[in-house]
């Protein structure tokens, strides 16, 4: 009976054994790379606590998750790996010498708009550098990822860098509703892209509290009048208020505690004026684009004109004369104050690695500083990490685009051997458990095929040889070996046969 088709779920793709073979030569390569570098493989499970990505993964990265509950646990598949690598170093590795040089791959899951170089599923690759601090551990993640690239003859690449701590510092002078300021963090790429407006209206859309100043809503009111005191008068007011009204505070916090939380909350209903100081302030940030050396003085102008710490571009300086040490090309390298990642664990220098033609660019790279990740998630001690990932399917395309991506064989048969008819099957069989116990990959003929249609077969597959066995081969304990190229045939000796396999395939 005909059964109804399945089909598979959207934005998760079939790797086919072509693909398949290249991922795999892929991860060989930038593998054998990492440990080259001193990093050891490791693997993390796909299902982790939702919790594990809801403390510091970010609003973009959390409104993708798969996430679920099951059997009263609530679950997600693993949107990216840092965090999962972090929470396996504070289970397991804790106790081992600082630094810890780690490198994962595997699928990650979000829940993306389908299209090319953009699936649900895909897979990432990428370093974790634990208990490094400091331009050291920053430049030798950014030039390992940069020769991991080279490596694999990529060329047409361009390596931003940025540093989340510019735009964190000013948007915590404004003291804005940790909301607000996540929100802002997460979408300063879009405003690069789509303008101040276009935040603006966002932020209406999420948070309609915003349209109207509460002195427009009518005056006269107690929190109006609060709002226009200094800290230390509106302390006092509120607590004389509560004290003529018999109003008792109790609880575990003492009541000026409770007084100054309830005024900061009602300082933030109002927080029009510091979202338009910020926007201003990200709009001029993400105009520093371009010759790294070049955009640190600028940004040093701009950091200057608001009193604030140079630190961050200090720190960013001395990640760019370290990596100068390692041999680069410096003209792909770029600082862009505009970059933001969009993940809330970064604390200090991040970068991206994009490819293509302006315009089409696609990120096939990204990663940055993240050193309270592992406090966070519980760790015994403040420890430093920096880290990156690759998108592997992307760095195909990429690949695929320069005309740089090699043929990989799936791994292909060696040799098919063929029982001329069915009284030879047990002595076929014998023959190829020889040729597969010294390393040969060898297919046997299942389908009772007649030698011509096999050897048709074979020419189809590109297997290089056949082995056809009949009854005289059978009583003499031998075979017919057939070269598939050249067409010659003989009939050899088992071993025979076993040596000449193994010597097209060793090319000894």
């Amino acid at each position: 009976m005909q059964g109804t088709r399945v089909e598979r779920v959207r934005g998760a793709n079939d790797v086919l054994p072509h693909e398949y073979a290249t991922l795999k030569q892929l991860e060989r390569a930038l593998g054998s790379h990492f440990e080259s570098f001193g990093y050891r493989p490791m693997d993390v499970p796909i299902v982790e606590h939702t919790d594990l990505y809801l403390k510091k993964a970010g609003d973009e990265v959390i409104a993708r998750l798969y996430d679920f509950t099951y059997q009263n646990r609530r679950l997600s598949l693993r949107p990216e790996m840092t965090a999962s690598t972090i929470r396996a170093y504070v289970d397991s590795l804790q106790q081992e010498p600082l630094p810890v040089r780690l490198y994962v791959h595997g699928p990650v899951f979000r829940y993306e708009k389908p299209q090319r170089g953009r699936s649900r599923q895909f897979t990432q690759m990428g370093v974790e550098l634990i208990g490094g601090a400091g331009a050291l551990a920053d430049a030798e993640v950014i030039s390992l990822a940069c020769k991991g690239l080279d490596q694999l003859g990529l060329t047409e690449y361009r390596v931003v860098i940025g540093h989340v701590g510019i735009l964190a510092e000013f948007l915590e002078h404004l003291d804005l509703d940790p909301r607000l300021s996540s929100f802002l963090v997460s979408n300063m790429e879009v405003l690069g892209r789509e303008g101040v407006e276009h935040v603006m209206a966002r932020l209406h859309e999420l948070f309609p509290s915003l349209r109207q100043r509460p002195d427009e809503a009518g005056t006269g009111r107690l929190t109006d009048l609060f709002r226009s005191m200094d800290d230390g008068e509106a302390r006092e007011a509120i607590l004389d208020l509560l004290r003529s009204m018999n109003v008792e505070l109790g609880g575990t916090r003492t009541p000026e505690e409770i007084v100054a939380r309830l005024l900061t909350k009602m300082r933030r209903q109002d927080q029009t004026s510091q979202i338009e100081q910020a926007l201003d302030f990200m709009a001029r940030l993400g105009q520093l684009v371009g010759d790294p050396f070049t955009v640190l003085d600028e940004a040093d102008a701009l950091v200057a004109a608001h009193g604030m710490s140079r630190l961050p571009l200090e720190q960013l300086r001395a990640d760019l004369e370290t990596l100068r040490c390692y041999t680069l090309d410096w003209s792909r390298i770029h600082l862009d104050f505009g970059l933001s990642r969009g993940l809330r664990y970064y604390t200090g220098m991040i970068f991206e690695i994009h490819h293509g033609a302006a315009g089409e660019e696609r990120q096939i790279c990204g990663g940055g500083r993240y050193d309270d990740l592992i406090a966070v998630l519980g760790g015994q001690a403040d420890v430093p990490a920096v880290g990156f990932a690759y998108g592997l399917e992307r760095l195909r395309l990429a690949l695929e685009s320069e005309g740089r991506l090699s043929e990989a064989s799936s791994a292909g048969t060696d040799v098919l051997v063929i029982p001329v008819s069915a009284e030879e099957y047990g002595y076929a069989v014998g023959v190829a458990e020889q040729l597969r116990a010294e390393g040969a990959r060898v297919e046997l003929d299942v389908r009772g095929r007649s030698v011509k249609n096999n050897l048709q077969y074979a020419g189809k597959q590109g297997i290089p040889f056949t082995i056809i066995v009949g009854s005289e081969e059978a009583r003499a304990g031998e075979v017919v070996l057939r070269d598939m190229v050249s067409r010659e045939e003989r009939r050899a000796a088992i071993g025979e046969a076993i040596e000449v396999i193994k010597r097209e395939r060793t090319g000894v």
